[in-house]
């Protein structure tokens, strides 16, 4: 535990983080309830950036809460600043980001995180670990919270789950934080030891006060991330974020000479993009299936506005002739079912 709290801190640039928790979402809503008791306030600014699960999540959540969530939408592909600036005012008691966001462009969580500072809310910021050794920290940014899903570090999917999200705050919110932190002291003798030195178990003997509720053996989950963090390395870490960017930006220029395909938005991206289709997203997929390609996630599922858009994701497993498959799968099935309608 002590080992993974130390990693995620030098990843996010903030000084405290726990043990882990179930995964990000309930970590983006675990940040609404900390929020509201470090600034007594109960409303919340959301980015529509932000990952829909999460977003529902803390929906559901502020429910319990009493809590109010106003949404900032989307500009070319990021947070609106102009809105997001309106919509913050001295009853927030969080603005919440997430970058890259849930359409794969990196936001300026500088410059947006502005308007938090300005009204004395809490900046969270939800980030996808991978990034973060060749993205500028959270904590760099001004964020007071960092979190999120750390199924990618070296975690399986297995269907789902189980998963383990991040946690990491300011050294003013340890005593508010969920779940566990693990702290380093010395025995009698002078040796080396770790001690849990604090934790949220209040649903022992004060279940209505308690933070949070979270399983002791979620840290094997946080274990499998640290296992993986030591085995790329400080270095290795960096090299294969930049490998992540370098084949983003090939698929993109790729995609985007695919006659049918043009980009969603213009915004940098790390590992994700989105794409417009010109032709039906669910038969376009089914073509490309076809052919044994999974060509990405429809966003009219969450993002009706985007009905004609695709998300697509890049990881270090791709190859150069992955990625023309890729493109040549989806210019193949937009130019079939043109053909279909014309005919």
């Amino acid at each position: 535990m002590f080992e993974f709290q130390t990693a995620m801190s030098e990843l996010t640039g903030l000084p405290v983080s726990n043990a882990g928790l179930y995964e990000g979402p309930s970590s983006v809503a675990s940040a609404g309830y900390l929020a509201m008791g470090a600034t007594k306030r109960r409303r919340f600014v959301v980015s529509r950036g932000v990952h829909p699960h999460s977003r529902e999540t803390l929906a559901t959540y502020a429910v319990g809460y009493g809590a109010e969530i106003v949404e900032v939408g989307l500009e070319g592909g990021l947070t609106d600043a102009a809105a997001l600036a309106a919509a913050v005012d001295g009853e927030t008691a969080a603005v919440f980001l997430q970058s890259p966001n849930f359409l794969g462009a990196v936001e300026d969580v500088e410059a947006l995180g502005a308007a938090a500072k300005e009204h004395g809310a809490l900046l969270v910021v939800a980030c996808d670990p991978m990034t973060l050794g060749i993205l500028r920290s959270p904590g760099e940014c001004g964020a007071d919270i960092a979190l999120g899903e750390g199924q990618p570090l070296g975690n399986r999917l297995d269907f789902g789950g189980p998963s383990f999200g991040f946690f990491c705050a300011t050294e003013a919110q340890i005593r508010r934080m969920p779940g566990r932190i693990a702290g380093e002291t010395e025995d009698v003798d002078g040796r080396r030891g770790f001690v849990l030195a604090l934790q949220t178990r209040e649903q022992h003997i004060r279940r209505e006060k308690a933070t949070n509720n979270i399983c002791t053996a979620q840290a094997l989950n946080a274990l499998g991330a640290m296992v993986h963090l030591a085995w790329l390395g400080r270095q290795g870490f960096r090299e294969l974020g930049e490998l992540l960017v370098q084949r983003t930006a090939y698929a993109r220029e790729r995609l985007a000479a695919v006659e049918g395909v043009e980009m969603l938005h213009e915004a940098p991206v790390a590992r994700e993009f989105a794409v417009r289709l010109g032709a039906p997203v669910a038969k376009v997929l089914d073509r490309v299936a076809e052919r044994g390609i999974a060509a990405g996630y429809p966003l009219g599922r969450e993002y009706p506005e985007f009905e004609d858009a695709l998300l697509v994701a890049i990881t270090e497993r791709r190859t150069k002739a992955q990625i023309d498959a890729l493109a040549d799968a989806l210019g193949a099935a937009i130019a079939a079912e043109r053909a279909e309608v014309t005919a």
